[in-house]
């Protein structure tokens, strides 16, 4: 910790007036992308990086601290900014070289300013401007022509100001500062701790001035109440002139089709938009607001007969809002959205009122050349590699991704879970968030920014934080207003570490489901498979009324490839522990049994780490989202396997296992043959469970299935009374004709064969 550290003053700067989201006195917008008029800020800039005194961008914008800052001049017409440099953005203001290796991303994490020069056309005069930004890390302050406009903390969030008293007819300066506070050298910052990530400090993502008529509609949210179409709507229209207007809101729907070529060309609601759907109980209303005066204006319609947003059926709706003065088309807001309902029934979660089990892998929303400034294109193709590995849902990190990534995973259909950015928090990072709100106002953004998106199935609160007291002090107090105040229909989890403090975790209490990071034989005591299984069963028992979600697990395959095959190893073994308790079989049947509902691989792509002492080889792929590691097609054939048939979706009841005929042959003293009394195919099964009895000892055995093709082997971890084996780990022509199986052990150990059983679910 820096010795001269002290805490920062800058408030937060998202509040709620009559349940509506203000920042600098305005109303927090919706920032889907719209047909109105709007001037990109992306191209070239003049840069000048600076030694930052991160006290003193903490510090709470007082007057004094305004004018002392402009002081150097920088924001002023008069300074001459010749000699700095030129700078495209958005782009991290960190160096990249897009190679993978150490060092190929700059550590940069300190002070920058930009300076730009535009051209403001006379005809938008009069009208009202918005700035709006997707992405400044981590806190900035923005001038217009030497009037100050405002600040924002926090890189992964959008944020607006309304600048319409500050542009002019012809030249415009924009100037902004930029202060990203090292990790490590704060307690009072989100993130704070030296993250398995990276900090990149500037203008990351996209920012832009929107244009609109002094009366718009400023936000739009939608909520899906049922699956037979009964819909909840809320749009705030903003009066921003200085007379009274009254006007008239129109909502039109809109069908959509998944299938068109044009689905995924634009990230425009609009551009998706095919026929009309008539609404009767979708009614015009005429509203009158006073000079400055925000509205919000609550619906509730019925679409007749709907179609349901679903994993790869990403049946989508457009509502269309129209605004009317004096019968003049004045503005008009267009959104996408999907019926689709989320619920928790015991462990299981629910999707459409059925019972889904998630398995899915997280992405670091990060590209070599590019670091995290994203664009649709790229978070299009990332998508579309993802949906091939046949995954049912994906985790975007620790922190909220781009608006237009939960755009595309609604097109898609894939469900997400997305998450502020508050990694390994101990209790003074907590004590500081209590004070500050910073990360309470991360929560908001998140979740207001992306609103509409059926994609969201769940909202995280933290990462592996290790304060239990507070955390859940704070997750309480999330879940409260969250679902008091805002409740849109997701479910409310954390990312817990699974040795902080453990299954019997207290923060978990307030939350729908139950989430830690499992990492056994890696980070934390046990063996990969033992050590997960344990865990689950232990946290089951704790919070039996919950679903249990792993949120990652894996392992690194190193840079010299010298984890690669353990990367295979690692990813079998603790799958295979939380598969045995799935709550859905991949033929679709009910385990019930199971009690976890969801597992996620810790990743997809490489990405670059922080502290450069290296990169992150945790992926499935290189960072080039081309160059498959060894672990890709373990991991495509058993997706296919989880989910091809079903989605992830249970649509019957369990088949009960089924007791095989065979008789029992002692080989040596250490190998017994169990012959089948017929040739079987298991292919249709999960499982094959050999229950025996008078053992030492739960040593390892081997399990070797015969057929008159070959055969195949799979070591088992514990020798139990009810030795589950895993069928889809051994070649599908063994599996579609078994003569006999063999059964190795120790030496010194001996065991008797009760009976053989074929289970879907892995128990009796």
């Amino acid at each position: 910790m820096n010795e001269h550290y002290t805490e920062g003053t800058v408030p937060s700067t998202l509040s709620f007036k009559d349940r509506i989201p203000y920042q600098y006195n305005m109303v927090y917008p919706s920032f889907d992308p719209q047909d109105r008029v709007t001037f990109s800020l992306a191209g070239e800039w003049k840069k000048l990086r600076f030694r930052a005194n991160h006290n003193w961008s903490m510090h709470a914008r007082t007057e004094d601290w305004i004018a002392k800052t402009e002081q150097e001049g920088f924001a002023s017409y008069s300074y001459n900014d010749e000699g700095w440099e030129a700078k495209t953005l958005p782009a991290p203001e960190n160096h990249l070289t897009g190679k993978e290796e150490v060092h190929a991303a700059e550590t940069y994490e300190d002070g920058v300013w930009y300076r730009k020069t535009i051209h403001w056309p006379e005809a938008y005069a009069e009208q009202v401007v918005t700035l709006k930004c997707l992405g400044v890390s981590y806190i900035c302050d923005f001038w217009i022509n030497e009037s100050y406009v405002g600040y924002h903390e926090g890189g992964f969030t959008p944020f607006a100001f309304d600048v319409s008293t500050l542009l002019k007819p012809g030249e415009n300066l924009i100037a902004v500062r930029i202060d990203n506070p090292p990790w490590t050298t704060r307690l009072d910052t989100v993130p704070a701790v030296n993250n398995d990530f990276f900090n990149y400090t500037g203008i990351i993502q996209d920012l832009y001035l929107e244009v609109v008529p002094s009366l718009y509609i400023s936000r739009v949210d939608v909520v899906p109440l049922t699956l037979q179409g009964k819909l909840q709507m809320e749009y705030v229209l903003e009066n921003r002139s200085s007379e009274p207007v009254t006007a008239l809101i129109k909502p039109r729907f809109f069908t959509t089709d998944f299938q068109s070529p044009d689905w995924l060309k634009s990230p425009k609601a609009k551009s998706i938009c095919k026929d009309e759907v008539p609404v009767p109980t979708a009614q015009a209303t005429t509203v009158t607001l006073a000079s400055g005066e925000s509205k919000k204006i609550k619906e509730t319609v019925t679409i007749e007969q709907p179609q349901i947003w679903s994993i790869r059926e990403p049946h989508l709706y457009v509502l269309g809002l129209q605004l009317y003065n004096d019968d003049a088309l004045i503005d008009s807001f267009y959104t996408q959205f999907g019926f689709r309902i989320l619920a928790t029934d015991g462990p299981r979660i629910k999707l459409n009122d059925q019972s889904v089990f998630f398995a899915g892998v997280a992405r670091h929303e990060e590209w070599p050349e590019y670091g995290r400034t994203a664009s649709w294109e790229r978070i299009v193709d990332d998508l579309t590699v993802l949906s091939s590995l046949h995954i049912n849902l994906v985790r975007t990190a620790h922190y909220p991704n781009h608006i237009e990534t939960f755009i595309a995973l609604d097109r898609f259909g894939l469900p997400s879970m997305a998450e502020i950015p508050l990694w390994q928090f101990e209790t003074a990072h907590y004590e500081a968030q209590e004070r500050r709100g910073i990360s309470y106002q991360m929560w908001r953004e998140m979740i207001f920014s992306s609103y509409n998106r059926p994609s969201i199935a769940m909202w995280s609160t933290q990462n592996e934080s290790k304060d239990v007291t507070l955390r859940k002090h704070y997750n309480e107090t999330l879940v409260h207003e969250t679902k008091t105040n805002y409740p849109d229909g997701r479910l409310l989890t954390q990312s817990s570490a699974a040795d902080q403090p453990g299954f019997h975790d207290p923060s978990m209490e307030p939350l729908d489901v139950a989430g830690w990071t499992m990492y056994f034989g890696i980070f934390h005591g046990s063996t990969p498979y033992e050590g997960t299984k344990h865990f689950i069963e232990h946290a089951h028992n704790a919070w039996p009324d919950k679903p249990i979600m792993n949120t990652e697990y894996g392992i690194w395959s190193n840079a010299d490839r010298s984890y690669i095959e353990k990367q295979v190893e690692i990813y079998q073994d603790v799958q295979l522990a939380l598969l045995e308790k799935a709550t859905v079989t991949p033929d679709g049947e009910h385990n019930p049994n199971g009690y976890v509902s969801t597992i996620d691989y810790w990743t997809a792509f490489d990405w670059y780490v922080n502290h450069n002492q290296f990169y992150q080889t945790m992926g499935i792929f290189h960072m080039d989202r081309q160059t498959k590691k060894p672990l890709y097609h373990h991991f495509v054939h058993d997706h296919q396997r989880l989910l091809q048939q079903t989605n992830g979706f249970a649509y019957k009841e369990v088949i009960p296992p089924q007791t095989l005929t065979v008789t029992i042959e002692q080989v040596n003293e250490v190998q017994q043959i169990i012959r089948l009394s017929k040739k079987e195919d298991l292919t249709s099964a999960n499982y094959l469970i050999v229950h025996v009895s008078h053992f030492s000892q739960p040593d390892p055995v081997v399990i070797h299935l015969h057929s008159d093709e070959g055969e195949s082997s799979f070591t088992t971890y514990n020798l139990e009374e009810y030795t589950v084996i895993p069928l889809w780990r051994f070649e599908y022509s063994v599996q579609k004709a078994v003569q006999f199986v063999s059964i190795s052990h120790n030496k010194g150990q001996s065991l008797t064969i009760e009976g053989v059983y074929r289970s879907h679910t892995g128990t009796l």
